[in-house]
């Protein structure tokens, strides 16, 4: 859908958070009528006091032309599936902006590695000289790339925003795709059949990790015969040992700054995405090394927390599934690590992880503190496997046990579930675990010679 569609119509937006809020200024600016909608228990916001709630705002929902969702409304909802049963044309804010944006966008999704990759996108095309700019997911609303804006919009697409859209980005790139989100979209094949909408309206090209065939035949099953499908072992970028070889040029993993085979992967996607985008010359592709070379990493993810204590601490809150967590432990390969994980309880399977402990040759050397439900679930699991597991009461605990209990040389936070049993937010996760670690280094520094 458009938002010229909307014009003269029955608009209502529903939900009021950070999106739906920039869906009703865009709307006002563009001289488009809309209420917002707010159902379910939540109040209207104090920042938006006129929003529709309870049975006002079901009643508008009802009555409307078209409604502009918001990412946090669950397709799950019995009242989704009531108006989109009653024929009421449903489309969000990314679905509006990337009708009107789709061939100045490269768009990134999967489970994990989505905001690595788009960051390196855009840090990368700025190098070789094309402007670029990261908006969605991340955090920068999609209105904020404007109608005359000659950059190149870098999307981070989350599977709730993808699975509206009714057109693709120019060029799709998808990092990987595993159990995630599951009460939101009811199951993991929806859970693969939104997500990768964001590739089933006929993008120029998609791009999928050279290892993956898993992902590549999922993909292959939703595009049509016009998309160009490849990964980047197809444009001569290989992940090697070394490093990254493009051609005949490497750049060395350790002049790298991200941990990690799984992030050598990004860093293939990415240059990947910007060669579909602009052909490069040989010189540009030095620049692109360059970039990559240069990436600051982002927070949260595989982030050592500066401490004096003679140990790694490892700040990766969003590793909020079993495989994100493998990735992070295989980081670590051959070296002792106590691994802080668990946390609310979605009932995603943690055979991933299991496996993983099962085959390490050195399992014995990866000590588990588990916290929450979650965590309780993944001691019970892991209990045949003959794993160390201490199943901590809070949070607080599994960081002390951690400290306090063993020498590991390393302490990794890369929990595989959410927060939400104990703590706001992966951001207040990491902060009480980057909080500790710091204790730990003040500590050490009052009981120096």
């Amino acid at each position: 859908m458009k938002f010229e569609d909307l014009a003269g119509k029955s608009v209502t937006i529903w939900g009021a958070g950070r999106e739906g809020k920039a869906a009703s200024q865009e709307l006002a600016r563009r001289g488009i009528a809309a209420r917002i909608a707010v159902t379910g228990t939540q109040e209207a916001p104090a920042d938006e006091p006129n929003a529709l709630v309870g049975e006002d705002a079901s009643a508008a929902l009802a009555a409307s032309d078209a409604i502009v969702i918001s990412p946090g409304i669950p397709h799950t909802l019995p009242e989704f599936r009531a108006l989109k049963a009653a024929g009421i044309s449903i489309t969000s804010l990314m679905d509006l902006w990337l009708n009107e944006h789709h061939s100045r966008v490269i768009g990134v999704t999967g489970t994990k590695g989505k905001s690595t990759t788009a960051s390196l996108i855009a840090h990368v095309l700025d190098a070789v000289g094309v402007q670029a700019v990261v908006v969605g997911n991340l955090g920068v609303p999609v209105t904020e790339y404007s109608g005359t804006d000659d950059r190149v919009a870098v999307a981070e697409v989350s599977s709730y925003q993808a699975a509206d859209l009714t057109v693709s980005p120019r060029i799709a790139v998808v990092t990987c795709l595993y159990p995630e989100h599951l009460t939101w979209h009811g199951s993991f094949e929806q859970y693969v059949r939104d997500k990768l909408n964001l590739v089933a309206h006929n993008p120029a090209a998609v791009i999928t990790p050279t290892e993956d065939s898993a992902v590549a035949s999922r993909i292959e099953q939703v595009i049509s015969g016009s998309t160009k499908f490849s990964d980047p072992s197809d444009l001569n970028i290989t992940v090697t040992p070394e490093g990254i070889l493009w051609g005949t040029s490497l750049l060395e993993a350790n002049l790298i700054p991200l941990r990690g085979h799984h992030n050598l992967n990004n860093v293939a996607l990415a240059l990947a995405a910007v060669e579909s985008f602009v052909s490069l010359s040989s010189e540009q592709r030095a620049l692109a090394f360059d970039a990559v070379a240069s990436f600051v990493p982002l927070t949260h993810r595989l982030e050592t927390i500066p401490t004096a204590d003679g140990r790694t601490w490892v700040d990766d809150s969003l590793a909020t599934a079993p495989e994100a967590v493998v990735a992070a432990l295989e980081t670590f390969a051959n070296q002792p690590v106590t691994l802080i994980a668990g946390g609310e309880d979605r009932l995603v399977p943690w055979t991933p992880l299991i496996e993983y402990l099962a085959a390490r040759p050195d399992s014995a050397q990866v000590r588990v503190a588990a916290v929450g439900p979650a965590g309780k679930r993944l001691a019970e699991e892991l209990g045949p496997t003959g794993a160390a597991v201490e199943v901590c009461s809070n949070f607080a605990a599994a960081m002390a046990f951690a400290s306090e209990a063993t020498d590991s040389p390393v302490v990794l936070l890369s929990p595989g579930a959410p927060s939400f049993d104990e703590l706001a937010s992966y951001e207040e996760r990491s902060a009480a675990f980057r909080s500790f670690a710091q204790s730990r280094f003040a500590q050490s520094r009052e009981v120096a010679p």
